[in-house]
């Protein structure tokens, strides 16, 4: 069964960890520049880095465990949608490790997020998806999200396209 826990300053490594492994496993691919890739993990899943995210009160982490920890997700309550009317939880992340998807665990974690979000009285919940991986695009549109709007995240080499999706809760 699978249990969803807020992460606390002690998962530090534990999402360092967990965050190096899904990130490269799923995306290293798409980088043009190692060096890029690695500043990126750097900069998003360092100790130091995990450590000031955990003690923020601006957004949450929560770890995914069935017997052992499958996943991770990264979630800020009530941000806006830059040039748009909407605002809501944003989820930054939901990562699941090598060999992980497919097993329902996505679903669920969405599902709680979401619950927790109502309970804080949001209505609105939003993230968003590279274009350049289709799979997961799919899964958020059978989770009910729409597309609002495109965006585009810039390395000093490259550019790579992100779709926003949201939907009302």
């Amino acid at each position: 069964m699978l249990t969803i826990r807020k992460a606390d300053p002690d998962d530090a490594a534990l999402l360092s960890e967990m965050g190096y492994a899904s990130y490269s496993h799923h995306f290293a691919h798409l980088w043009h520049q190692q060096h890029e890739l690695q500043a990126f993990l750097q900069q998003e899943y360092s100790l130091n880095t995990l450590q000031q995210s955990l003690q923020s009160d601006v957004s949450d982490w929560f770890i995914a465990q069935d017997h052992a920890p499958v996943g991770f997700a990264k979630v800020s309550w009530h941000c806006a949608v830059e040039g748009d009317s909407h605002a809501g939880t944003l989820l930054h992340k939901l990562y699941l490790l090598p060999g992980k998807t497919g097993k329902g665990y996505g679903e669920q974690m969405i599902a709680e997020i979401e619950r927790m979000a109502k309970s804080r009285g949001e209505t609105f919940f939003w993230l968003e998806v590279l274009d350049a991986n289709p799979q997961a695009y799919r899964f958020y549109l059978r989770q009910g999200l729409t597309h609002i709007k495109d965006t585009v995240f810039s390395t000093p080499s490259q550019q790579s396209l992100l779709h926003i999706l949201g939907k009302s809760i």
